[in-house]
This record gives C-alpha cells, structure tokens and sequence, in this order.
C-alpha cells in the first residue's frame, strides 16, 4: 500500500491590529515605502507588534511558483527506523512557521492515523533550499493538536522554545513529570538557530502551560489554570519573575498579546458570557496603562451563538482588531488609540439583507421574520496595515452582490473602502506582505494583491502534486525571498 499523508489542519481563525511608526522604533527593523517592517519573521505574525510586513526583497515578489515542500514523509524517513511506518497513513502537526536569519523553524509531528503511534517531535531548521539543516528532538505530545503551544520564538539571536508541564503534553499525565523529560512546572528551552545547540533551560515555575512572547531580553508568558491565571514577565536570561499580575486573559488563543514601546497588550474575559477587554500593561512593572471593553453591542451581535472571540492586536500607529476571526460572524474593524485606547472609528461592509441574510441561520426563523434581521457583514481575520489602507478579508453586499458565501480581501482607507476584490475560496487566511504585494493564503492556493487591489497571480495548490493546502491557512511567515505556507502534507516555500 502506497503511504498518503491525512489532512491536518487546526484552524487558525485570527484577528489584528496596528500601530505607529516612532512609537515602534526599536521593536521594528526598519521601513519599506511608508510602512515598518521586519527583519526576522521571529514570531506569530512576523514580529511582537504582529505587523505583518516585511521587505519588498524578502518575499518572493509579484509571480508565484512552489519552491519546495518538507512533508511529514520526509521527517518520518528521516527520524522514523521502525518499519510499521513504511507503508502507513499519516497524520501530522505542526507549530506555526518563524523565521531566524537564514533558516525556516518549525516543530513537527507525525502519527500514524490506524493505531495512532505518534512518532518523534522534531524541531527542524531548514535552509532556503528546502534542506533540513539540523533538527533537535524533544519529547512527544501524545496528543495530535498538541503544539498549539509550543511555538518556537526568535529574539536577539536566540530561539525560545516554552517546555510546558507534563500534563498538557500528555493526555493521560498526572502533572508529575515523567522519564521522558517533561516538566512540572512551564520552563523554557533557549537555543543557538544556527546549530540547535542547547544554550539554557529556564524553569518559570508557573503550574501551568501557557503562550509566550519574548522581546528584548524578557519573557512574557499568560497561563492559564482554574485556580491561578496570570501574565507574568520574567528576565530571559535567568528566569527570575520580573512582575506578575492575577487576571483571566482570553485563554483559547496560543498566542496571547502583542508589544509596542513599552506597553503589551492583551485580550481579557472573566468568564464566557462576559465582554472582551483589551488590557494595556507597561512592561516595566505590569502596571495598568489602560483598559477598554470592545464594545459590540449593536443588533448584530444579538444572533452570536458563542461569546465573541478575540486573538492579538496588530499595532502601527493604532491599533486595530476585527474581534473574531471566524467568517459568519458579524464585526466590524475596530481602530483605537494607542495611547489611552480609545476607539477611533470603526467600519463595516454593506449589509446583505433579506433571505440571504446569514444571520436567519443562527436562531429558528420561524422565531422572527428575516425582513426584521439587521443587514449583515462583516470584517474577519487579522488586518494587515499597508501604509495609508488596512487589508483585511471579510464579506458583505460589495457591488451589489449579496452572496454571502463569497470572501472579500478589502483595502480599508479611515472609515471607508478603498477597493475589494472577490476571492475563490472557502477560508482565507489573514493577509501578508512583502513590500507592496500582499499574500492572501487560502485552503486553495495563495493570492499576490498590489496595495491598490489588483490581482498579481495566483498559485493553485491542485496543479502541484502532494500540495493541498491546510485551513490552518493564518500560519504563514515570509523570508529568504520565500513564503511559507503550512499544508496537509507539511509546510511548503512559495517563490
């Protein structure tokens, strides 16, 4: 029997925000056209202010073409000795993709999808060329969608990997630890990416598993546990707590806040019935800067059948959020004030109404006429700021179109919609660029949008064999003249 690779895929529904240029310095790598970028796509969404954007001559430009793909096949020839992989079929995970300098790091694995033997959890660095460079193995998670967590991260020419208690790494643990070297308590692992030698282990002493954020020599953990949440900031090179502060943060989402100057800030609910607050701390101390609730208390809302879902703020010059990033769900983007956190203006797309009205899907119809249903739109996934626009996907009765099963990636311009264009595809991914060119991933290929809404190119994953992409499709990352794209078989570089 020929081995086949099983879709995995954990849908990685996300939202954003943005802010400024001068308040960035230090934090950015320097400016493309009007707009900061990056120089290390060294964590979730690029950098800690979840920016986005990186220099025009780090993308792989207007054109698209699949460099080269790491399946799961390939770690599994590579780590695997045991024949029973030979002819099986395979499940795999993945964390989201950074990039440190010159190499691609993610942490894979792989499991059998028959009797789910889980094979080994592979840190992997890969050059530009699509060969692994070294890998370094850590201890498995006996659960499939167990790297949500583990994301590696990229500061000051160290990689910082969290080491989570035994309990959330395995699905029968007693919080104990075991042989296989798991811990009780949240540590972190920090390596050289340029050989995966190990440079230190730091032990937090958190009792819990949690996200992390790393930047400028602190570490920045939110844990998560019935009898003690918290954000903690803790000094990279020791582990000594540096501040801690008792609070709930929003505790679905791996990734938990985003940094500028020096101020983080962070999603925040006390329990699920109750309104998300964006928090604003000073790093130095966690000291309150400013709390807002996001307030989307309009009819539209009133048809949500679960509480608002909210992941991290993108930040250049403002800060924006869409709130959700789930298509179907009808918010608005949202722009506050960095510094007291006050809304600025928000925008919608035009409604749709009538029977094609998605909102008569979430209540029985027969309740309420749909004719007395808000018009609903809506603006999803993590925003992208492109110097005077916002990109961001959602849908809407855009030209007159009331489709709502058709996705739009729009540019924003203050309170207004600069341009839209339609998109095939099911889920799309949240926006990124290189320079000027925008890439919008989806689970059928990836999209090259100019910044003034023109169609570049589109690469469709069905004419490119064993490349079917993942829904996980926010889990992009751009560098070495390359994007890479998580997909059912691994992760794959478009050039």
């Amino acid at each position: 029997m020929k081995r086949r690779e099983l879709v995995l895929a954990s849908l990685g529904a996300v939202t954003a925000s943005l802010s400024g240029c001068s308040q960035l310095e230090g934090v950015l790598g320097g400016d493309s056209v009007d707009g900061p970028v990056v120089d290390n796509w060294g964590t979730f969404r690029g950098d800690v202010a979840r920016t986005g954007r990186v220099a025009a001559e780090d993308g792989p430009g207007e054109s698209l073409s699949v460099a080269w793909q790491v399946t799961a096949e390939d770690v599994v020839d590579r780590f695997e000795d045991d024949s029973s992989w030979d002819e099986a079929i395979l499940q795999s995970d993945h964390t989201r993709p950074i990039v440190a300098d010159d190499y691609l790091i993610l942490m894979m694995q792989v499991q059998q999808a028959r009797d789910h033997e889980v094979g080994s959890r592979q840190l992997l660095a890969i050059d530009p060329s699509g060969s692994i460079e070294w890998s370094r193995e850590f201890p498995r998670v006996e659960v499939l969608d167990g790297l949500r967590f583990l994301m590696p991260k990229f500061d000051d020419g160290l990689l910082y990997l969290p080491n989570p208690p035994e309990d959330y790494l395995s699905s029968d643990g007693d919080g104990s630890g075991d042989s296989n070297g798991t811990r009780e308590t949240l540590g972190v692992t920090v390596l050289d990416p340029e050989t995966g030698d190990l440079e230190r282990e730091l032990d937090l002493g958190v009792p819990s598993t949690g996200s992390l954020l790393v930047e400028d020599g602190t570490v920045f953990a939110a844990t998560f546990h019935p009898d003690h949440s918290g954000v903690y900031a803790f000094d990279a090179e020791s582990g000594a707590e540096q501040w801690s502060v008792d609070t709930y943060p929003y505790h679905d989402s791996p990734v938990f806040g985003s940094l500028f100057a020096d101020t983080i800030v962070y999603g925040r609910r006390t329990g699920d019935e109750a309104p998300t607050v964006l928090v604003a701390r000073n790093v130095e101390d966690g000291s309150i800067r400013w709390e807002t609730t996001l307030d989307f208390s309009d009819p539209y809302l009133e048809f949500a059948e679960d509480p608002l879902d909210f992941l991290p703020v993108t930040i250049v010059d403002d800060i924006y959020t869409t709130g959700s990033g789930f298509y179907g769900r009808p918010t608005p983007l949202v722009a506050l004030d960095t510094d007291e956190g006050t809304e600025q203006y928000r925008y919608r797309p035009p409604g749709i109404e009538g029977e094609n009205n998605p909102l008569s899907e979430s209540f029985e119809v027969s309740e309420r006429d749909v004719d007395e249903l808000p018009p609903a739109s809506g603006v999803n996934g993590m925003p992208l700021p492109m110097d005077d626009l916002v990109v961001a996907t959602g849908y809407g009765a855009i030209d007159g179109n009331d489709d709502p099963d058709v996705r739009y990636c729009f540019g924003i311009e203050d309170e207004s919609l600069a341009w839209s264009l339609d998109i095939e595809a099911t889920y799309l991914g949240s926006p990124v660029a290189a320079g000027d060119v925008i890439y919008l991933p989806t689970e059928a290929g990836v999209n090259a949008i100019s910044a003034d809404g023109e169609h570049l190119d589109t690469i469709e994953y069905a004419d490119h064999e064993n490349v079917t992409a993942s829904v996980g499709t926010s889990m992009t990352a751009i560098g070495n003249g390359l994007l890479y794209v998580p997909v059912e078989a691994g992760i794959a570089a478009i050039e």
